[in-house]
């Protein structure tokens, strides 16, 4: 399945952002503080509509943690509650579906009167029955709600940080396989997703592109207590953490697609750990990579020979997507790999 259209509404920073014509490989491009990385998560969050794990999880992605529900303004266009985050998306699998995901607050009615408790966040809804004329409620946040749907399908979720608790909503199984790689969890299952490919006799394709970065490597196993080694020649198998960012930032990346076939694949920052003159090789690797398992991937980057490396691909299942962000009014604006190429020999700034 892949997305062909997304429109977002009171995301983040973003109040109205609308891009059609996704391909296989979309690169997301623009100014710091343009939504990229917003983009890359609300396709998540449409993505696993269903999970209301991952408001949170996208947060963490920031190194932002969420301990209470207020802070869950940060999802919502300027702070403000009144503006709901709103997601839709086009999905082409064997049919043509749309999804659509609201997020709203949940709030508690309090007594004015109860500031201690206010204050400790221990709050306990009190019946209307005990409000009087000198005695108001107040609205608190506590919590919030994620209402979607996929085409006549439609279901609820809820999270609740202060109390602990997330509600699923039942008898709904989501089909779509997404993973969302950022600096900070590029790593977290690359033992998991190289396990599954050494059982599945799948790890040759990976060493193979991995050659092309460093040549002398030859084998990857998996040690005691998750340790991965590569072998590059010499008498011992020497730890993967030994060798240089890009390598094992590539492995993580590769393992992740031949794990998510038939899914979506999302890297934010995609450059980081990689030398320039490598950037070529992982884009023509991912190329093949999510031809052969029919994977879409949806990458940022701030880095020029990024895009460079990434015009070099002759694909025509590829696009560039520049983020533009005036006056709080965003757009996208697409160029092609033909035109990416034009643009930077008449050194166009592309980005």
């Amino acid at each position: 399945m892949k997305y062909t259209k997304l429109l977002i509404q009171n995301f983040r920073g973003i109040q109205t952002l609308e891009i059609t014509d996704f391909k296989q490989l979309n690169l997301l491009v623009g100014r710091n503080n343009c939504g990229k990385t917003s983009v890359l998560e609300a396709l998540f969050l449409i993505s696993g509509m269903a999970n209301p794990q991952l408001p949170v999880a996208i947060n963490f992605f920031r190194d932002f943690g969420l301990a209470k529900d207020e802070a869950f303004d940060c999802l919502f266009y300027n702070l403000d509650f009144n503006r709901l985050p709103r997601i839709e998306a086009i999905v082409q699998g064997a049919t043509e579906k749309k999804r659509t995901l609201t997020i709203a607050p949940i709030y508690a009615n309090y007594l004015s009167s109860d500031n201690q408790k206010l204050k400790n966040h221990d709050l306990a809804p009190l019946s209307d029955q005990t409000f009087n004329v000198t005695t108001s409620p107040l609205q608190v946040v506590a919590g919030i709600q994620q209402d979607f749907s996929e085409d006549q399908q439609i279901g609820h979720a809820e999270a609740h940080l202060q109390e602990g608790q997330f509600v699923l909503p039942e008898n709904y199984k989501e089909p779509l396989r997404c993973a969302f790689l950022s600096t900070k969890t590029a790593m977290s299952q690359l033992e998991q997703r190289l396990s599954q490919l050494l059982v599945q006799k799948n790890l040759t394709p990976i060493i193979l592109v991995l050659k092309e970065i460093e040549p002398a490597l030859s084998d990857i196993r998996l040690g005691a207590n998750g340790m991965i080694y590569v072998d590059i020649g010499l008498d011992k198998l020497l730890p993967l953490n030994l060798m240089g960012d890009g390598i094992r930032r590539v492995l993580a990346i590769l393992s992740a697609v031949f794990d998510l076939k038939n899914g979506i694949l999302l890297l934010d920052e995609i450059e980081n750990g990689f030398h320039y003159s490598s950037l070529t090789t992982l884009w023509k690797a991912l190329a093949l990579a999510a031809q052969e398992f029919n994977v879409q991937i949806f990458a940022t980057t701030h880095s020029y020979e990024c895009v460079e490396a990434f015009a070099t691909l002759e694909q025509p299942a590829i696009c560039l997507y520049r983020i533009d962000r005036k006056a709080n009014k965003h757009q996208a604006f697409a160029s092609t790999a033909k035109m990416l190429r034009v643009g930077i020999e008449n050194e166009f700034e592309v980005r």
